[in-house]
């Protein structure tokens, strides 16, 4: 359960929390969001180097989405040959 700023603060000071933790409790959440949002930028920046190295392995992976996602998608319509007549059952 999260304190709210007029509840009495965690450390037992006997003050509200906003007058005594929220500062830094605040300050270290700010830390703690700009690292992970580092570590995701510095990731996303490797990912595309190894893009740019190795233009062979994403053209490779687009075909593997490709025919990842063909498999999803719906079939065309049969159409009838000679060789293949579409057959319908008599109603």
């Amino acid at each position: 359960m999260k304190l709210g700023r007029n509840d009495p603060c965690h450390c037992g000071s006997g003050k509200k929390y906003k007058k005594c933790h929220e500062a830094t409790d605040d300050a270290k959440e700010a830390a703690e969001l700009a690292a992970q949002t580092a570590k995701a930028e510095a990731e996303k920046a490797a990912a595309d180097a190894a893009a740019e190295a190795d233009p062979e392995a994403v053209e490779a992976a687009k075909k593997a989405t490709a025919r990842a996602a063909s498999r999803f998608t719906k079939p065309k319509e049969r159409i009838a040959t000679a060789a293949n007549p579409i057959r319908r059952r008599a109603v």
